[in-house]
């Protein structure tokens, strides 16, 4: 595909040639160049990806800056290779800092084992390389399936669009994150009971009771806590 420099006046540039992988990593992003991507969507059974480094507060309090951007950037272009390779049916990503939100439109048997792996093969990698002389850092997340709304709204002086998601499936992925620990990845109940992932209940009194204040979870997500269990 080329993008010719005449629809961007202040470009510096002629045109610009895009693989098709890159085009395809590009539609994923929230900010892009392309009209009608995002014009209005309802997904009942999205699957939302909720990321987050646990004890990188600690890390960034005891490091120097130096160590500290190495670090977020090598988690962030590995994560982001991660998705482009492994999570290549997702729709959309954004990043959060030390974590991430990764989104699939549909939770078919394809998307849900890229979403699983996505989580498994990156937590892996960071175990095993990138925080290896960091061993408090670790990989925690959520993954839930649930309903989202996409929509895009044009940013006029610039002429791009912005791309986003709401929904309660990102409410709830983001607020169940908070209750795993390092390497854990919590599910809701909609992927064990439809889904049939392999799980094991964190049932610890402590965990429910703060299961149950979290804001904004209907009642049968507060029942238990879910930890996905690899085969």
């Amino acid at each position: 595909m080329n993008i010719e420099g005449e629809d961007f006046p202040d470009a510096q540039i002629s045109s610009i040639e895009l693989e098709a992988s890159t085009l395809t990593a590009l539609r994923k992003m929230p900010v892009d160049i392309f009209d009608n991507v995002y014009v209005g969507e309802t997904r009942d059974t999205a699957l939302v990806l909720c990321i987050d480094i646990r004890n990188f507060s600690s890390f960034l309090r005891d490091n120097a800056e130096n160590a500290v951007f190495a670090l977020i950037k090598d988690f962030t272009s590995n994560f982001l290779s991660c998705v482009n390779q492994i999570g290549c049916g997702s729709s959309y990503y954004k990043l959060l800092g030390d974590g991430a939100l990764v989104i699939w439109d549909d939770s078919d048997e394809k998307s849900l084992q890229e979403a699983l792996e996505v989580f498994t093969v990156f937590t892996d990698f960071l175990t095993e390389d990138l925080f290896v002389n960091s061993p408090a850092l670790g990989l925690a997340g959520a993954l839930v399936m649930e309903k989202v709304f996409k929509y895009e709204i044009s940013a006029e002086v610039s002429g791009l669009k912005y791309r986003d998601y709401v929904g309660y499936g990102i409410n709830l992925a983001c607020r169940l994150q908070t209750l795993a620990e390092k390497d854990e990845l919590i599910i809701n109940k909609k992927l064990v009971t439809d889904k049939n992932l392999p799980f094991t209940l964190k049932e610890e009194s402590k965990m429910l009771q703060a299961l149950r204040l979290l804001k904004g979870v209907k009642d049968e997500d507060e029942a238990a806590v879910y930890m996905y269990k690899r085969p």
